[in-house]
């Protein structure tokens, strides 16, 4: 265990390769001299004038960088040729040593583990060319041109072996993506070729005449200038092209994490650091900060507080940080580099970079140019990933919200039914309860919309707490609550349920100063027995919860007599053909106005109906008796029409105003509805664009194909669409960007607590985004206070409805309330 822990540290395993390298060398000169004998003595001028070689060429290397990596090419080979030629191979190694060490530590300043590293690698270069040489060419060398080959190709090889070992040694310590850019550190061996060149030229001159060594000396050191030169040049180029290469990494990137990781490599393989960091600011106050080191390991934390003596904090405030080696700064680092990183939100962070490579003197003013310029990307990148995943958290919410009840935190009619049709998917029997709330429009009437909220929440946490993990509570909307309830087989059991949830709701429920009782009538659908689908169950648990209600029965389980006889249904389809075919239905009209202005620019049409017998009749009970008795077609005509016609008398007045009607889910499925829509406004003389016709979310996905076709002959003729209570029904965001729709409607059920609740805020602002963002004009409607109204204008709703500005009025009433109307939006 304690041999992996140190294997696990870097530097222990570039020292363990160096070790086996020292050893190979040794090894490899010990059975040589056991197999030739000791050299005999040598002449100290070639080897002085070698050893001097050797440390001058080692220590003013010129650095090929590859990524993180620094590979170092010299001159070596011009000296390495005259030993091969002229000297013991063991002398040659002891040599090269002696001069390598004194050229890496003495003029380059290497220390530690890199110059053991670098000095066993010299050892095994050295014993690799010499054994080599001596195999290809026998115990006696051969002078000419096939000498010359044979040592270009040995140095050639050697130098090959040393470019992997250093890939390798690069690989272990940082990055096991190394070997991936080996072929970039091959990129010297055209040196190679050039010094092995020189030295062969450099053995035949000085063999006819010692001086040649002076020409030596002087071809080697212009050489060694021009080569650094040119890699110099080529870097420079290859920074460039590293720099595009970071901004089109960063433009594929979408999320904060990515192009975090992507900057922070980038900043260490670019500015030579060993480590960087990445510090952005929360809107909580607190800051993240993403650390990059070692073997590319990210480290990602959460603070509280930064502190405030560290070196980085004028980058903070806008104002790079330069920290050379030898200055004096509170922290552990030799060197470093900080800058602003500007955000989006007006808040900036830093990115910084310390402890520069040994390849490196130490950062300077070229490095901070180079820095500030990844930091100027990486800003915009990081703002733009800030918002989409702002926009991603937001999207999230609206899904959720698409499957939970915003107000109870209950699943929502769609969650429900899909959770029904699992469980019946995979053949579990269960029940269904559906129950509705008696009276509570009174107490929302009487007592406002704060009290009936407060009550609809009770009312959920009291199901749940009784039903007890049993089942799913779940709101279906408005004040209807389902239960499903698994593995229930029998009536009396389902009976037993529902008389125990009914008791439940009969205990009064304290809502401030006041004890409401909250009686309930709910009904009982059983699957197999009564349905096999959600649709199904929940439609028959419907019926027999409106036969409880009607009856006061309280609970009542699902019988098919229910569906035929319930008379008072009966009687109020009939009652409602009869209105519809002699006009009594009255159609009313709520205005719209601008939020900016504060101008009238339309009405939405609703249809109301007074029964002589039973009084006024809400529109969530006679409409849906209109859909499930195909009477909705001819009450859709008939407030189209009467639409219309008032639309047109207001125009000819003087009001530029449109209308909005409101399409059922069955009218899409009518194929003849632009027919009939373009013969109205051809008999009205009303233009195409005043009318807005409002379809639900739900409606579309009945038949999404059919509906589609429908709604593009309706965009045809120049009519406007709208997608109605958005946020409550089934489409998706996919969906909603591919219909032709020109205006989205915000549900009032987000609407009415933007101002004192938050998460309503938060969604109906995401909903006024999401809605300009897909170019939609957006319109609020349930707005019943000024607060709310002042809300909405500064999230940048476009249009606002509801009591705050007018109650539907009748079709004169409106017109004399549009003639007195103060185009102001304080008049509202």
């Amino acid at each position: 265990m304690t041999k992996a822990r140190g294997w696990s540290r870097p530097d222990a395993r570039v020292a363990t390769l160096s070790l086996w390298l020292g050893v190979a060398t040794i090894a490899a000169h010990a059975l040589r001299i056991r197999s030739v004998g000791l050299p005999a003595d040598p002449d100290p001028m070639p080897l002085g004038i070698l050893l001097v070689a050797f440390a001058l060429t080692e220590g003013f290397a010129v650095h090929v960088r590859v990524r993180r990596g620094g590979h170092a090419m010299s001159l070596s080979e011009i000296p390495m040729v005259l030993g091969l030629l002229s000297v013991d191979p063991t002398l040659l190694l002891c040599v090269r040593l002696i001069g390598g060490v004194i050229g890496l530590a003495g003029l380059r300043g290497q220390r530690g583990v890199k110059l053991g590293f670098n000095v066993a690698l010299l050892g095994v270069q050295t014993t690799a060319a010499a054994v080599l040489l001596r195999a290809l060419s026998g115990p006696v060398l051969p002078t000419g041109p096939k000498e010359w080959l044979l040592v270009l190709i040995v140095m050639l090889v050697s130098d090959a072996i040393a470019a992997v070992l250093v890939t390798a040694v690069i690989a272990l310590h940082d990055d096991p993506g190394e070997w991936k850019r080996l072929p970039g550190a091959l990129q010297g061996m055209p040196l190679v070729a050039i010094t092995t060149s020189i030295g062969l030229v450099s053995v035949l001159a000085i063999e006819k005449d010692p001086r040649a060594i002076v020409l030596l000396t002087i071809v080697s050191a212009v050489t060694y200038r021009a080569y650094r030169t040119f890699v110099q040049q080529s870097q420079g180029h290859q920074q460039v092209e590293e720099l595009y290469a970071f901004t089109r990494a960063l433009d594929g990137s979408l999320d904060t994490g990515g192009v975090a990781r992507i900057v922070l490599e980038q900043a260490r393989d670019q500015l030579r650091a060993e480590r960087a960091e990445l510090i952005v600011p929360n809107p909580d106050g607190t800051h993240v900060r993403l650390r990059m080191h070692g073997r590319r390991h990210l480290d990602i934390s959460t603070v509280d507080a930064l502190p405030e003596t560290a070196w980085w904090q004028p980058a903070r405030t806008g104002a790079p940080v330069l920290v050379p080696k030898g200055s004096r700064v509170i922290g552990s680092i030799e060197d470093g580099i900080a800058v602003p990183v500007p955000l989006s939100d007006g808040a900036a962070g830093v990115l910084l970079v310390a402890d520069s490579l040994a390849d490196i003197p130490t950062f300077g003013e070229q490095q901070l140019r180079l820095f500030q310029a990844l930091a100027n990307h990486a800003s915009l990148s990081l703002a733009k990933a800030r918002l989409l995943d702002e926009l991603r958290r937001e999207v999230a919410q609206n899904e959720r919200l698409a499957l939970y009840d915003p107000l109870t935190g209950l699943p929502n009619r769609q969650r429900f039914s899909a959770l029904v049709d699992e469980l019946r998917a995979a053949g579990t029997p269960l029940t269904v309860l559906l129950m509705d709330l008696d009276r509570f429009k009174e107490i929302n009437d009487a007592l406002g919309h704060d009290v009936g909220d407060q009550l609809l929440r009770q009312v959920g946490e009291r199901l749940q707490e009784r039903v007890d993990g049993r089942g799913t509570v779940a709101r279906l909307g408005g004040d209807e609550f389902a239960v499903l309830l698994p593995e229930i087989r029998t009536r009396e059991v389902a009976l037993a349920v529902g008389d125990d949830l009914d008791a439940a709701m009969e205990q009064p429920i304290p809502i401030g100063d006041l004890r409401l009782n909250a009686r309930v009538s709910i009904g009982v659908a059983l699957a197999p027995e009564h349905g096999h689908d959600a649709k199904t169950l929940i439609q028959r648990a419907d019926v027999a919860m409106y036969v409880a209600k009607t009856t006061h029965a309280g609970v009542r389980v699902y019988t098919s007599d229910d569906d035929r006889n319930s008379p008072r249904r009966l009687a109020m389809v009939a009652d409602l053909r009869e209105a519809i075919q002699r006009h009594d239905i009255v159609v009313v009209f709520q205005p719209k106005i601008e939020t900016a202005t504060g101008l009238v620019v339309g009405a939405e049409a609703l249809a109301r109906w007074h029964h002589p017998a039973h009084g006024f009749v809400p529109p969530d009970e006679f409409i849906p008796l209109a859909e499930h008795s195909g009477l909705i077609r001819p009450l859709t005509l008939h407030v189209l029409e009467v639409s219309l016609r008032r639309c047109a008398t207001w125009r000819r007045m003087g009001h530029d105003i449109h209308v909005a009607v409101n399409l059922s889910p069955n009218s899409l499925q009518e194929s003849d509805l632009p027919d009939i829509v373009a013969r109205l406004l051809g008999q009205t003389g009303v233009p195409a664009s005043a009318l807005t016709l409002e379809i639900t979310e739900s409606s579309i996905m009945a038949d999404p194909t059919g509906a589609m076709v429908i709604l593009d002959r309706l965009h045809a003729l120049g009519v406007k669409l709208a997608i109605d209570d958005f946020g409550t029904g089934y489409s998706s965001l996919g969906r909603l960007r591919e219909l032709p729709i020109h205006e989205m409607k915000i549900d009032r059920s987000f609407v009415q607590r933007i101002a004192v609740d938050h998460r309503d805020r938060a969604v109906v602002r995401s909903a006024v985004q999401l809605g300009h963002a897909l170019d939609l004009m957006v319109v609020a409607e349930g707005v019943e206070d000024e607060h709310t109204l002042l809300h909405l204008r500064q999230e940048g709703c476009n249009l606002v409805q509801g009591f705050f500005i007018s109650k539907p009025l009748p079709a004169d009433d409106f017109a004399d309330w549009l003639t007195a109307r103060i185009p102001q939006l304080g008049g509202a």
